[in-house]
């Protein structure tokens, strides 16, 4: 019942929205569902858990340093980021690099995104929900193109191509093939600084490919995510239409300067030529008594006098060509960002039209029949690799082989799985690197999502027993293991034992349980207590 309430919610919602499908290139549409995103996460215990806020923070100390003009910041070997800018080249993009060393330790995409978004803030002042936005989408774009050289090198210019090679261009889907093997590239504008909503370049992270895979990865068609998009593209364009306004003004002024400064240079040229033509006639006479007069170092006076006008007059005139060239090079480029500004306009146009779409077409069928398919789900714990042991919990339809849901839990250790009525207890988690640990969880049947996990680091290997009200498993106390006994709800530690083999069986009989010692004696527990009652040395 509770289920088939949140799917009219979800419905409810997603239909408030107003609607429309996504007209896009088939070529790249069927590109993209040849390669479907799916991120995979470790998702299982951890020894140590950061804050969202620690997380976002990496992001944010890099992309601080960057708007303060840093070309490369961070840490090499954990997390660092290169602004690739090269203004000499015109052709392709710049970008922001981040790039995840090998020392590392992030294991989910969300905390990458946190990473990302956090930059984003610190190197161009995007709100906390902006960056969020343009998260989600720079993740997914990067995994769409991920090692695909020939797409980067394609759009982005050589000092950006220059940091990428096949093994680390984009994002890994696989969350252990990110440290030392993943680098995250951010698309860049001409404009990009510190306050520029138009910062990121927008078209290339929303691609139709991109979009596609938004769309398969999200129960929604990324709705949400999408008009978020489309609301930063509208703003980043009323920015770049205020700015080519603004630029526009400035060459009306500039203009008008070259003109006055034009009529200057003439207005003296003028006496200088009409002095030159009454010497040459009719007052040659005049002219040479003058100069007899006056003496001849007064004669090469004046023709020096005269020389210096005509070259100040010609620096004049070409310092006013240099500003009118310089003029119509400006108003060229104006006239590139307004078309780049009208393909814009349409590209949200397109982009506004897709939404609507999907708000009608993706809902409308799909929650009616949700409820239906569960009704015919069976739970399987399926394996995430056949030659490893972890495992989620998958509902799926035998008739039709559909998965209906799924657990993110997926270090599952399935042979210790035991049914709780309600949900499933299990032990899950890998020791790694990255701070995994292995503990206890429990995994409500009704909702996959509402994991309740153990503090105490357990055996992967245990087995878990129910007898009476308790959960029982091997579980690590100092530097030797016990047996523990466990609240099955909340999964609290309620008593351990003496050290026991790792390996140990557990039986009960007479009201008592029976675990074997490291040194191959059998030990009768206190059920409760787990106090050793008698041993049976061997």
């Amino acid at each position: 019942m509770t289920k088939r309430i949140g799917i009219a919610a979800l419905a409810a919602l997603c239909l408030a929205f107003s609607a429309a499908a996504l007209d896009v290139d088939e070529t790249e549409v069927s590109s993209a569902q040849g390669q479907a995103i799916e991120f995979i996460n470790y998702e299982g215990p951890h020894d140590v858990i950061e804050t969202a806020e620690s997380i976002r923070g990496i992001g944010r100390r890099l992309g601080s340093a960057i708007a303060g003009g840093a070309t490369r910041s961070g840490e090499i070997g954990r997390y660092h980021v290169i602004h690739a800018v090269d203004p000499s080249v015109q052709a392709g993009f710049d970008a922001d690099i981040i790039v995840i060393g090998e020392g590392a330790r992030v294991d989910h995409v969300k905390n990458l995104r946190r990473i990302v978004a956090g930059f984003l803030e610190g190197a161009y002042g995007y709100s906390a929900k902006d960056a969020d936005t343009l998260a989600v989408f720079i993740t997914i774009y990067n995994a769409v193109y991920r090692g695909k050289l020939d797409y980067f090198g394609g759009k982005y210019k050589p000092v950006v191509m220059k940091e990428l090679s096949a093994s680390n261009a984009g994002l890994s889907v696989r969350w252990d093939e990110w440290a030392g093997r993943s680098r995250i590239v951010i698309p860049l504008t001409s404009r990009a600084g510190t306050g520029v909503v138009g910062s990121i370049d927008t078209t290339p992270i929303t691609d139709a490919p991109t979009v596609q895979s938004l769309k398969d990865e999200s129960p929604t068609a990324g709705v949400e995510e999408r008009m978020d998009v489309v609301d930063i593209k509208e703003r980043g364009q009323d920015e770049e239409k205020a700015a080519i306004a603004a630029e526009r003004d400035r060459i009306a002024r500039e203009e008008t300067a070259i003109a006055a400064e034009k009529a200057r240079v003439e207005g003296e040229k003028a006496p200088a030529t009409e002095t030159a033509v009454a010497t040459g006639t009719g007052q040659a006479a005049a002219t040479e008594d003058a100069a007899v007069a006056r003496g001849g170092d007064q004669e090469a006076s004046i023709e020096v006098s005269e020389k210096a006008r005509e070259e100040d007059a010609a620096v004049a005139e070409r310092q006013v060509a240099e500003r009118e060239a310089k003029v119509e090079a400006d108003k060229a480029a104006v006239a590139a960002r307004e078309e780049t500004v009208a393909a814009k306009d349409a590209e949200i146009a397109a982009d506004r039209e897709g939404i609507a779409a999907d708000q009608k077409g993706v809902i409308k069928g799909e929650v009616a029949a949700a409820a239906a398919r569960e009704a015919n789900g069976v739970a399987l714990f399926e394996l995430v690799d056949p030659d490893r042991p972890f495992s989620r919990i998958a509902l799926v339809d035998l008739k039709t082989g559909e998965t209906l849901r799924k657990s993110s839990l997926n270090t599952i250790r399935a042979n210790s799985a035991l049914d709780d009525g309600d949900a499933y207890l299990a032990v899950a988690g890998q020791v790694t690197g990255a701070g995994g640990a292995v503990r206890l969880v429990r995994v409500p049947k009704a909702d996959y999502s509402k994991v309740v996990t153990g503090t105490e680091d357990v055996f992967a290997d245990t087995m878990l027993w129910k007898y009476g009200a308790s959960v029982f498993a091997v579980v690590k106390k100092g530097s030797d293991w016990a047996i523990g006994r466990f609240d099955p709800v909340s999964l609290e530690l309620k008593a351990s034992s003496e050290p026991v083999s790792r390996w140990t069986f557990l039986t009960q009989s007479g009201g008592r349980l029976i675990a074997q010692g490291p040194a191959g004696g059998f030990l009768l527990l206190e059920a409760e207590a787990l106090t050793t009652a008698s041993e049976i040395k061997r």
